[in-house]
């Protein structure tokens, strides 16, 4: 025997760590130091192999007693991408529209962010969002945008299957104003291996909807694997030595850290039967406390009157808290001798609870927003209201959220190479969302005991796609070319339901005194609404290789929506391959959008 020493590093002389080194005559290996270093004794003519997920396996001859390895990204594992074609997959630098891939376990833990929309806010350029504040729901939901277009321009799939979106509209000034979208913070972080994003406009292959782009998230299928992430992180500003503001004990000191948030995810799959059937499962868990982002409450007046903002009288700048937790699951089973047959199935359910502040009552400012006694006399409720150090009297009211969110997805789909592959599944997403007031008033009660809490009511949504597609290659035509068919039928309903009447009614018989409940008056009588609507459509994609170098991919859709209307869209897109290491491909498309049930029928008096 020998001692063999070496390194692994990467295609860019960086360092590989947890490789695994193996002795092919025995089997016995290592796994690289931090360094991508690695000593192992083995037999002058033993081979060792050189493995890590996402590389090319390499084998090398171990009589030399240093061996330096260089390993190569896998193809197949990171660069293939399903979405944008109803046929076989194609390698990213293959397809004739731009799509990103990201791999959620290589950007999640450098970029520290503890929620989906983060982390792709940070790793994917052509995707947007910012957190909001001072904003009713939308403080409560995140909702991203991709190139620049509003969050309902994008569609969001899961294993290739249409995501519903949430049944909140986005209102005043937020980023998505008017806008429906799919929160992605709906289910568990952890259950996602990949991500693709189609960065062009894809209405007639997916719908009226994909204007924007697609995003596509695939889920794990480890089995006997456990993932298990826990984080923390806080914030600390030390930019004020006394007395900032905090809206929850109305100070702190300005040592303290704000934000705290805690995450615990879970991820790990087991074997069904012996033909490779698996369920893979996660769970995760979050709990983000407020952010408050104020300025030193003793020079209140002097900085009000410095910056404009602050004439709004809103103290209790900064994130809301959230505690939500939730689980999911991926499984298939195939059947058949040749297991030509897969039945699979995914789903997850999801429970949020969040707080954010509304906007500061200050009596000077807003009396009628304050409860009083039959004399027109402030009543004073310890309990809520405050008085800063320049004598202001206020209160900052409270928006609660509960949301809860329900996917489940079915299909079963067959077929072999040589012949028509087929698929036919169906997909039922369910959002719920109900507002609640919390340390406010209804300002109109004059003279009596008015709650703190309210009921405000809120809206739901709910999605059932029915999918049915074909797809075959057909080798012998040109380099070949790959045929896709396809129908669906989608129905919708959305529901607004009414809050308490203590929430949205005025008692005042002069009408001086504001109605509802402070902050987020609830939803009234007459904005209840339960609407419903269906869509068909039917599809064809098709992607000819008229050479090796040249690829033509042409695609139409018909849709008609029972309360808009039809649309015919199609799209035509091309790639040609000058080297092996230049491409020119672009694509022409139209589009078309229906507004979505929740912007047809909402609304708020």
């Amino acid at each position: 025997q020998q001692t063999v020493t070496g390194k692994v590093i990467d295609a860019n002389g960086l360092p590989l760590a947890g490789v695994s080194v193996r002795s092919k005559m025995t089997g016995k290996g290592i796994t690289t130091a931090a360094d991508g270093s690695f000593k192992l004794a083995v037999k002058s003519n033993d081979e060792l192999e050189i493995s890590s997920v996402g590389y090319v396996k390499q084998t090398v001859n171990a009589s030399n007693p240093v061996i330096n390895i260089t390993l190569i990204l896998s193809m197949e594992d990171l660069q293939v991408v399903m979405v944008g074609s109803r046929g076989t997959a194609r390698a990213k630098t293959e397809t004739p529209v731009p799509v990103d891939i990201i791999r959620i376990n290589q950007v999640g833990q450098p970029t520290a962010k503890m929620d989906l929309t983060s982390v792709l806010n940070m790793a994917a350029p052509s995707f947007n969002y910012n957190k909001q504040s001072g904003a009713d729901g939308a403080d409560h939901i995140d909702l991203g945008t991709l190139r620049g277009l509003g969050p309902d321009h994008t569609l969001v799939l899961i294993n290739g299957k249409r995501r519903h979106s949430t049944a909140f509209v986005g209102l005043f000034g937020t980023r998505g104003r008017a806008n429906s979208g799919v929160d992605m913070n709906g289910f568990p972080q952890v259950s996602v291996d990949r991500i693709e994003i189609l960065r062009d406009g894809a209405s007639a292959q997916y719908g009226s909807d994909a204007i924007g782009g697609v995003i596509n998230l695939i889920l794990k299928k480890d089995i006997n694997h456990w993932s298990i992430n826990a984080g923390w992180s806080g914030y600390s500003d030390n930019k004020f030595n006394s007395d900032n503001f905090n809206a929850g004990n109305q100070y702190y000191s300005g040592n303290k850290i704000d934000g705290g948030t805690l995450s615990l995810s879970v991820n790990n799959g087991v074997a069904i039967g012996k033909k490779g059937g698996f369920i893979n499962f996660s769970l995760n868990i979050l709990n983000q406390a407020k952010t408050f982002r104020q300025v030193d409450t003793a020079n209140w007046q002097t900085e009000k009157n410095a910056l404009p903002y602050l004439n709004t009288g809103r103290r209790a700048f900064g994130d809301g808290s959230v505690t939500t937790a939730g689980g999911m699951y991926n499984l298939e089973i195939p059947s058949g001798t040749n297991k030509k047959t897969t039945f699979y199935s995914f789903g997850a359910y999801n429970y949020k609870a969040s707080d954010a502040y509304a906007y500061s009552r200050n009596w000077s400012a807003k009396p009628n927003r304050f409860p009083v006694d039959a004399s027109g006399n402030r009543i004073d409720v310890p309990s809520i209201m405050h008085t800063a150090n320049d004598g202001e009297v206020y209160y900052n009211p409270h928006i609660q959220t509960h949301i809860k969110d329900v996917s489940l997805a079915t299909g079963i789909r067959g077929g072999s190479a040589n012949s028509w592959k087929w698929d036919l599944s169906n997909t039922l997403g369910y959002n719920d969302f109900l507002y609640y007031g919390d340390k406010t008033f209804n300002a109109s009660q004059i003279g009596k005991s008015t709650p703190n809490h309210f009921d405000d009511g809120g809206f739901n949504f709910l999605q059932n796609t029915l999918n049915l597609d074909f797809s075959n290659l057909y080798k012998s035509v040109a380099q070949g070319l790959n045929l896709g068919l396809g129908a669906e039928f989608r129905y919708e309903k959305y529901e607004i339901v009414s809050g308490e009447d203590l929430s949205y009614k005025n008692y005042d018989p002069n009408g001086v005194q504001a109605s509802g409940s402070q902050g987020f008056p609830g939803f009234s009588n007459t904005d209840a609404v339960n609407a419903n609507r269906t869509n068909v459509a039917v599809y064809a994609d098709a992607a000819l290789d008229a050479t090796k170098a040249w690829l033509i991919n042409g695609a139409v859709r018909f849709e008609n929506f029972s309360d808009f209307g039809s649309v015919f869209t199609g799209k035509l897109a091309t790639r040609f391959k000058v080297t092996n290491n230049f491409n020119i491909r672009g694509s022409v498309s139209s589009g078309f959008r229906a507004p979505s049930l929740a912007q047809v029928h909402f609304s708020n008096t």
